[in-house]
């Protein structure tokens, strides 16, 4: 090889070495990136709302508008804020709740849904009108994403129909902040369901977040939702499309329709405290027409959300002796006793103490008093009173106040002072004290 030819080689093998340290380094980024890729966020209510075609002052005037966002990373996103933001005006279209909904942390491949209870005017003037929205969702160490634009609420004339009903609604009526509940509405449509339907527990997102939905259908057979909107035959929710509010597929369940026999389970986990109710709306399109259940307004009347209580200790005691029957009344024999403590409380109990007498016509054994405190944690000090537990100062001794050796008469009572803090958690929770006396 030429010194021309070997320099050439050189440059190129150079070149070569350049372009492959750039290609690892782009992927390596790139998989770094994947695996820490951020959210993604779909609608997932429909785009129409309505009020009664022939009385406003009746039916339903509050909708959920929702979307989902979903963790497509490798690890958890934390410190999620999803913001409703409206687009364009409309003084008969407004949000009655929190505009903005914080989720702590998401982990890699979980979604979570936001919801925000849009209100309207009750009023005529607010048919066929719309206004336009779109949420935006930002996170730690992830760029603010939103649903697609544009997307609005449209007010359509409601018609309410018998075919649409609620047959219960279960759920507790006193929670407390902090915890996990589920409330199951069971409701019908007609038996060949409809092409767009909506069926959601209307509740308030100040104190409830809504963690999970699952909904099953009788009809299609089978059918089965994790959101309370079923888009059966593929519904054009764009306001700029020409087939805008209609059916352009493709159907998202067989035939295009969804109903008939509906139980949704909600999972929500409580915010805050207050007092709230809790409504069914079933909404659905059909033969050109939108419809609502003739029954709207059932629900659960009266929520009661209270604090979590406080954690409380709750100490038993249980006494016991042995030998028992007739050995308990022979002159010069042991009694042994044994007092076991158990905490069954909600909460750990502190600053506990046990105290017990020497029984009449007994002589406390020098020594016997005894603990045993398993994997409680405690500490203890024993002590003795020969005043009925005036004072606790006196140290027992053998033959004290007249009794046989090895014992002490003068001994009224035996005190076991705890440090530390008796779990309310087996096995942790017991442990016993213990003492012997001799029959007069």
């Amino acid at each position: 090889m030429t010194a021309r030819n070997s320099k050439l080689f050189s440059g190129n093998l150079n070149a070569l070495i350049l372009r492959a340290s750039l290609l690892l380094l782009v992927f390596g980024l790139w998989g770094v990136q994947k695996a820490y890729a951020g959210l993604t966020i779909t609608p997932t209510s429909w785009n129409v709302v309505g009020l009664d075609s022939n009385n406003q002052t009746v039916g339903p005037d509050t909708f959920q508008v929702g979307a989902r966002v979903c963790n497509t990373g490798g690890t958890a996103v934390t410190n999620i804020v999803g913001n409703f933001v409206w687009d364009s005006t409309n003084v008969f279209i407004n949000l009655s709740g929190a505009t903005t909904l914080n989720i702590a942390s998401l982990a890699a491949g979980n979604c979570t849904d936001l919801y925000y209870p849009v209100t309207l005017t009750r009023t005529s003037l607010a048919f066929n009108t719309t206004r336009r929205y779109h949420i935006d969702v930002s996170a730690t160490g992830i760029s603010t994403i939103s649903t697609p634009t544009p997307r609005e609420v449209y007010v359509e004339h409601l018609i309410s129909q018998n075919r649409n009903s609620v047959q219960s609604i279960s759920g507790p009526t006193t929670v407390f902040v902090g915890q996990t509940y589920n409330y199951t509405v069971n409701a019908s449509t007609a038996t060949q369901g409809y092409e767009q339907l909506e069926a959601f527990l209307n509740l308030t997102n100040i104190i409830f977040q809504v963690l999970a939905i699952n909904t099953t259908y009788t009809s299609p057979p089978g059918a089965t939702n994790d959101k309370f909107y079923a888009d059966a035959c593929g519904w054009d929710n764009n306001p700029l499309s020409v087939t805008y509010r209609s059916c352009i597929g493709p159907a998202n369940y067989s035939g295009g329709k969804a109903g008939g026999t509906i139980s949704t389970t909600y999972t929500v986990k409580v915010l805050s405290t207050g007092t709230t109710t809790a409504s069914t709306l079933i909404m659905d399109f059909s033969g050109s027409s939108y419809h609502y259940n003739s029954d709207y307004g059932q629900g659960i009347n009266s929520i009661t959300i209270a604090a979590l209580p406080l954690p409380v200790p709750n100490i038993g005691l249980q006494k016991s002796v042995t030998p028992n029957g007739a050995a308990q009344t022979i002159p010069g024999a042991d009694l042994n006793y044994m007092i076991t403590f158990t905490n069954s409380g909600t909460g750990s109990g502190s600053s506990l103490v046990v105290t017990d007498p020497i029984p009449v016509n007994t002589d406390f054994k020098v020594g016997s008093a005894t603990t045993t405190l398993g994997t409680t944690g405690l500490t203890v000090v024993i002590a003795y009173s020969k005043d009925s537990g005036t004072t606790w100062t006196y140290t027992p001794v053998s033959g004290g106040g007249g009794a046989p050796a090895g014992y002490d008469r003068l001994v009224t009572n035996i005190r076991w002072t705890f440090t530390g803090n008796l779990s309310q958690t087996s096995p942790n929770n017991s442990g016993s004290v213990g003492f012997t006396a001799r029959i007069r």
